[in-house]
């Protein structure tokens, strides 16, 4: 047999299967393309839909909090003025309705030949109330300024009444938008939302970031000639797009970012923008919300148009044939297998490794950083609370005259008596060296001096033996309670405190007032 016949050969031996496989390559290929289509085509569909719904979500919730501001602002319409003074108990029920809506401020309407009556019935029920303005880029200032005699739409009344909110009443805006806000109001006699903002509540630093709107919703006398005021409902507007869904029905990813295109947004419009928006390159929908007196412009990005899931199948399509089937499932299922048992490793390695970042390693106390996050957590929470602070008496001394191994035992030996009569409720933390920090719910400066003599009591009657050699340890402690301080002003407080045990021989408990 010469080589050309036994290639012939060859080839006669597997043309069925040469052609067999060029035929199911070209259906499957076929198939695929198809599938793919048909797949891109469903997911823009869902795509599409699932905008059109989360606009609709958006504009719903929007909606829903214009009517309980609506309904807040009925109270004044629809009550005698002598009863405006329970304006918070009405209020309560409206803010708790929403979970976007929180707080209602009463704006009453004043002319200035008004002012001196104002004043003296509102401090009827507000003794401290006096009237101010923030006027654009200058500070606070008290008193009335507007120019032409115009009546001043005065915060009366607000809810909740907590401390900060408080703070809030006597202002009354000197700005142009305000105006303009007052002037659509009066003309077509609907609310108006503005542009984000900068919230008072979370104070008056410039470089805060703008999380809120203001929904300004007139209150006519009952014959509608005459403005009373304006009912303005504080939203935090993040609440709106953290609903917002971010995933379609097959996975994929999908981005949003939503702009104001009403007036004086111009030079910050964007109010909510995914994190991976600008990352990524995809397939653009936008939906106008129309709302009272602007617009809200949303843009969807969908990351693919097919999924990784989507595409796998589409590839096991092409590839077919019931053995490679079989085999692409194994794979599957061993990878499957392979990255639960990674992901239950990485879950405790995260967990032993978030362990190790918040404890300390000799003591086993929490550590300095969470005591700085704790701290910041109490102060914006509100939550009443005592800072306490004490280091070891000449723990140096203890260190220089027995090494350091005792200064370890002297560590542990306070922590171990500390710990075992800390009231309930109480943190404790080593904030380095010999010093530690207890953030205490104990704020009677009397039960807090009695608490923390007890503690120092204790640990200096209580010694302890090393290499046989008896070591006591005595603690100099200052304390603060906190009134409304930053962190740093806070801490500066318990400081001076601190320094003052050890100015008064250590072995010492000072409270600061």
């Amino acid at each position: 047999m010469t080589y050309s016949t036994a290639q012939q050969s060859i080839f006669k031996r597997y043309s069925a299967s040469i052609v067999a496989f060029i035929t199911v390559i070209i259906v499957a290929a076929g198939m695929v393309g198809v599938a793919y289509k048909i797949q891109q085509r469903y997911t823009m569909t869902i795509f599409d839909t699932l905008a059109d719904r989360q606009a609709e979500s958006l504009k719903l919730a929007v909606e829903n909090d214009l009517e309980f501001i609506g309904a807040g602002a009925n109270f004044f319409h629809s009550v005698d003025k002598s009863y405006w003074t329970q304006f918070p108990y009405y209020a309560k029920q409206v803010v708790e309705g929403s979970q976007s809506l929180i707080g209602l401020q009463w704006m009453e309407r004043v002319a200035p030949n008004e002012l001196d009556t104002y004043l003296e019935k509102t401090r009827e029920t507000f003794p401290a109330f006096e009237i101010f303005t923030v006027p654009k880029d200058g500070p606070r200032t008290q008193g009335y300024i507007l120019e032409n005699s115009a009546p001043a739409f005065i915060a009366t009344d607000i809810y909740p009444r907590t401390e900060t909110n408080l703070s809030l009443l006597g202002f009354y805006s000197s700005r142009l938008r305000f105006e303009l806000i007052l002037d659509d109001i009066i003309k077509n006699n609907r609310p108006n939302i503005s542009d984000k903002v900068r919230l008072l509540q979370d104070g008056y630093d410039q470089s805060l970031e703008k999380s809120g709107l203001l929904v300004y919703h007139p209150v006519f006398s009952y014959d509608k000639h005459e403005l009373l005021g304006v009912v303005i409902g504080v939203v935090r507007s993040t609440v709106y797009f953290d609903q917002l869904i971010t995933k379609t029905a097959t996975e994929l990813d999908m981005s949003v970012k939503v702009e104001d295109m009403g007036f004086d947004a111009y030079d910050d419009p964007v109010l909510f923008k995914s994190a991976d928006w600008d990352g990524l390159n995809g397939k653009v929908i936008s939906r106008t919300i129309p709302l009272p007196n602007r617009e809200w412009q949303v843009e969807f990005k969908l990351s693919e148009s097919v999924s990784a899931w989507e595409r796998s199948v589409l590839y096991g399509t092409g590839i077919a044939g019931l053995v490679i089937a079989l085999l692409i499932s194994y794979i599957v299922n061993l990878q499957s297998r392979e990255k639960e048992r990674l992901a239950v490793m990485l879950d405790s390695k995260t967990v032993e490794l978030k362990r190790m970042a918040e404890l300390d390693p000799l003591t086993q106390l929490l550590n300095r950083r969470v005591f700085n996050d704790n701290l910041l957590h109490y102060i914006n929470g509100d939550v009443k609370f005592s800072l306490v602070g004490f280091d070891i008496d000449r723990f140096k001394l203890i260190n220089d005259k027995y090494g350091h191994l005792a200064g370890d035992e002297a560590l542990l030996h306070v922590t171990k008596l500390v710990n075992a009569n800390l009231l309930d409720g109480d943190r404790f933390y080593r904030a380095g060296g010999d010093e530690f920090c207890i953030l205490s719910q104990v704020t009677d400066k009397e039960e807090l001096a009695t608490y923390l003599d007890k503690l120092r009591g204790i640990v200096a009657s209580s010694p302890f033996d090393y290499e046989s050699t008896p070591i006591i340890c005595s603690l100099s402690i200052g304390a603060a309670v906190h009134k409304g301080e930053d962190p740093e002003s806070l801490f500066h407080k318990m400081d001076v405190q601190l320094y003052q045990s050890k100015k008064n021989g250590r072995n010492s408990v000072s409270i600061g007032d």
